[in-house]
């Protein structure tokens, strides 16, 4: 049994029950399945929708890149585990079901046409021109169009109305746009308003807000999801945005949303090395992989805010980022004092430019470069004291860095 909860009857288009929601998805012959695609983001706004249907007492399955889950409990094989979970969705003892898409994947085989009732695209590039440029990006832009195409005519399409590249779902998809952003003054949002759509947006006190032009309702304050970090994690806010987004085109109603995401607990077992969060005494701990810049710059804002306190970086896999981006990364990184360890091998090339990049700034930080992951950690664990940030940006297993972030004492 769901339970109560205030259903969005203020918001136009949108079911008025999930119940009523699953139904409408049976009628059509299409599972009650909810695709998430996107660059960065997906697994995280996977978990934020398991939160909330769990929350409402629902039966769930997810599919992420760590596996197959079934009401919390992982099955032993993906596609044996993931057919599983549809045969339950036939005969109605699972209720609802979010799979994480890789856009690789997608790019590579496609996607069955009009079978998704809803689909969240977190972002293709950032507005990044060298993204899009590169080959990762260019793999991304083929796979979207599959994704707007995959959605049901009766379905909807939720989008980051952040990242200009998306402006093509709305023309793609045969389903309904609802657009997302941090601001309602975001050139997507206010175009897909203009045209009497329901859309998503945060208000200048931080209140997540949906609404149209027949109404608006305040969800919650981002502030209060521990996710975001008080507010300062903002791509986790584009990333409650969707999540919100998507469960109310399912029905959910904004009290459980809004319980459900302000108890939410980043857990390092359900999202290892997607910003893994831990405090230890008065330092901060951040676990993430390596990244492009594009996307390394918002992280780097929500781990040391202007760079204020003095922050010890581990990195490795500098070969797996663009070469072009290599002296940008240098340069992020450089911005605060403290250290930067890198370790692993690399081409001299990529390691100089890096270094370069660290260089340009006007007081960088001291840079070291050891061999192997593991003295890298230890030589990280030695050099931090009391009101330090540690940032580790992971080239493959995140598990090293969280181990040895477990480990640490007061």
């Amino acid at each position: 049994m769901i339970a109560a909860y205030s259903p969005p009857s203020e918001l136009k288009g949108l079911p008025p029950s999930f119940r009523h929601w699953q139904k409408r998805c049976f009628e059509h012959g299409i599972p009650p399945v909810i695709a998430v695609a996107g660059t960065r983001g997906k697994s995280t706004v996977v978990r934020l929708m398991q939160a909330i249907f769990d929350h409402a007492g629902l039966q769930v399955a997810i599919w992420t890149d760590f596996g197959v889950e079934i009401n919390g409990r992982r099955q032993s094989r993906e596609i044996a585990g993931w057919n599983r979970a549809l045969a339950r969705l036939t005969e109605r003892s699972l209720d609802v079901a979010v799979q994480e898409l890789d856009w690789n994947l997608v790019a590579a085989v496609g996607l069955p046409h009009a079978t998704y009732p809803i689909a969240v695209i977190t972002n293709l590039c950032n507005n990044s021109s060298d993204c899009l440029a590169s080959p990762e990006g260019q793999v991304g832009r083929k796979a979207l169009p599959r994704v707007a195409q995959a959605v049901h005519p009766v379905g909807t399409v939720c989008i980051n109305g952040e990242d200009y590249a998306l402006d093509q779902v709305a023309m793609l998809t045969s389903g309904t746009p609802l657009v997302t952003a941090r601001s309602d003054s975001a050139p997507l949002l206010r175009q897909h308003r203009a045209s009497g759509g329901t859309d998503l947006w945060i208000d200048p006190d931080g209140n997540v807000v949906a609404g149209s032009d027949e109404g608006a309702i305040s969800i919650l304050n981002v502030r209060d999801v521990p996710l975001c970090l008080g507010g300062a994690a903002s791509f986790e806010h584009t990333n409650v945005l969707l999540a919100c987004a998507a469960a109310l085109s399912t029905g959910i109603g904004v009290d459980l949303i809004r319980e459900a995401l302000i108890g939410f607990e980043p857990s390092v077992d359900h999202l290892p090395g997607s910003f893994s969060v831990r405090q230890v005494g008065s330092i901060d701990t951040f676990v993430d992989r390596i990244m492009p810049s594009w996307f390394l710059k918002p992280v780097l804002r929500a781990v040391n805010p202007q760079s204020r306190r003095r922050q010890i970086t581990v990195i490795g896999g500098l070969d797996s980022v663009p070469y072009h981006d290599v002296f940008e990364i240098g340069r992020l990184l450089g911005r605060t004092h403290g250290a930067v360890i890198h370790h692993g091998d690399v081409d001299s090339d990529v390691y100089e430019e890096f270094k370069r990049g660290i260089a340009r700034n006007e007081y960088p930080p001291m840079l070291l470069h050891l061999p192997t992951e593991r003295r890298a950690l230890n030589r990280a664990m030695r050099a931090l004291r009391a009101d330090d940030v540690a940032l580790f940006l992971c080239a493959g297993d995140p598990g090293p860095a969280l181990r040895a972030v477990a480990r640490m004492r007061p």
